[in-house]
């Protein structure tokens, strides 16, 4: 226990005085630290030195602390002087009398039963936790695009399946690799606890480095299978199809892959043997098909296949306002891509590569203003064409000028910085 104590008026002095109060401070079951006022003493009118109060707290710690003990070795109050001793005996008793000490005891029996509601976190030991919510959602969706189904009508085995599924949803959301993968089924994922319901059972090492292979061998059934199903669920009419290819690189030396070829990379890994991975979406994302290429497949030369493959797997309607749009942009839009595209019976939208110069504006053009995905505007409006001839479009974006022209006047400025440096080394010795 201990005073606190502040300045008050003091009628009886008719001046600013010590009032005093008797606290203590606890810690209760739950760790928490409380303190409570056990006596409002006021101001001690007798006199005193600063060091009575002080000695008055200690005393009744100690008197607190030994309730019914029994001294042996004499009182150990009496070091203190008479003045300390009485009015300890006198606090006491008002503070008995009151009921602050029953109050004390009252507090930390609420506290004792509060803690015993409570969990100790250092005493819990987590046995087998693993994720769920992620792996629940990744198996939803792979049964409503039914790809469970499709194999077992391909005539894989339900252990087959289970190990592919698991497979895929492992790769899916945590982006491993075939070892790692195994890895996070074993201890931290409950991919396989949930499709085979046995907590025991994992996919074999060589099943699941069989999985990829397996399933590349069922490419076109199972893109075909995907394509129809999406088409179904979200009621998609695939009246745009969007073309565009990627390349990604090797870091090792892949002598053994015919594919694997040195070509222009897109990450600037010109270096390593590169593949190409050429994709067909519709405006929804879907992918309608793809195509893995040698990896000096230039652009231009990817669109052909892509066509005959998109021709085979589309009806080509009689009604020319039906006609599947074709989107690509201008590294692949050459004439005899745009011809081909014509003669497939499909109508295209691209970036011309050949610039026009000597253009007019039709006299009842129209402008019209779209937002892009920043809401920055650009305008487009109608150019003069001749009739059955290509539709031009004027465009005319504010953002994109603005791009270019930064460009621009970072090219003159590094260029000339060059030419300066080259300037400056003509002046210098040898």
């Amino acid at each position: 226990m201990h005073f606190m104590s502040q300045p008050r008026y003091n009628p009886k002095t008719q001046r600013d005085d010590w009032y005093y109060r008797i606290k203590e401070s606890f810690r209760d079951l739950t760790g928490r630290v409380r303190s409570r006022v056990m006596l409002n003493v006021g101001f001690i009118d007798e006199p005193h030195h600063p060091e009575d109060i002080r000695d008055i707290g200690k005393c009744l710690t100690y008197i607190h602390e030994h309730q019914g003990e029994k001294d042996l070795f004499g009182n150990p109050l009496s070091r203190y002087n008479e003045f300390v001793q009485r009015k300890a005996q006198e606090f006491w008793h008002e503070m008995v009398n009151n009921g602050s000490i029953d109050a004390v005891k009252t507090t930390m029996e609420e506290s004792r039963k509060k803690a015993e509601r409570l969990v100790d976190v250092n005493t819990i030991e987590h046995t087998d936790a693993r994720e769920i919510g992620a792996e629940w959602v990744c198996l939803q969706a792979i049964r409503e695009l039914e790809i469970d189904k499709f194999l077992s009508r391909e005539g894989w085995s339900e252990i087959q399946i289970n190990t592919t599924l698991a497979h895929l949803i492992t790769r899916t959301i945590y982006s491993p690799s075939e070892l790692k993968s195994m890895r996070i089924m074993d201890e931290n994922s409950a991919v396989c606890e949930l499709l085979s319901g046995n907590q025991e059972w994992r996919p074999g090492f060589q099943s699941i480095y069989k999985v990829a292979p397996s399933l590349y061998e069922l490419k076109d059934k199972l893109e075909s299978h995907l394509c129809q199903k999406t088409d179904d669920l979200f009621n998609i009419t695939n009246r745009i199809a969007i073309f565009d290819l990627t390349n990604f690189y090797f870091e090792g030396r892949k002598e053994g892959s015919r594919k694997a070829q040195f070509g222009r990379s897109k990450e600037k890994r010109s270096d390593c043997k590169l593949l190409v991975l050429a994709l067909c979406i519709n405006k929804e994302g879907f992918i309608r098909y793809s195509s893995i290429l040698a990896g000096n497949t230039a652009d231009p030369n990817s669109l052909p296949d892509m066509v005959d493959t998109l021709n085979a797997k589309t009806r080509v309607p009689d009604d020319p306002k039906d006609k599947v749009l074709v989107c690509l942009d201008a590294g692949i839009a050459t004439e005899e891509n745009l011809q081909k595209i014509k003669e497939k019976g499909y109508n295209y939208l691209c970036v011309s590569r050949r610039r026009l110069t000597d253009y007019e504006i039709a006299p009842d053009a129209k402008t019209v203003t779209v937002l892009d995905s920043k809401q920055q505007p650009i305008k487009l409006t109608q150019v003069k064409h001749e009739e059955d001839g290509d539709y031009y479009l004027e465009i005319n974006s504010p953002a994109k000028q603005l791009k270019e022209t930064s460009m621009n006047r970072k090219f003159k400025e590094r260029f000339e910085e060059e030419l300066q440096k080259a300037k400056e080394s003509l002046k210098k010795k040898n």
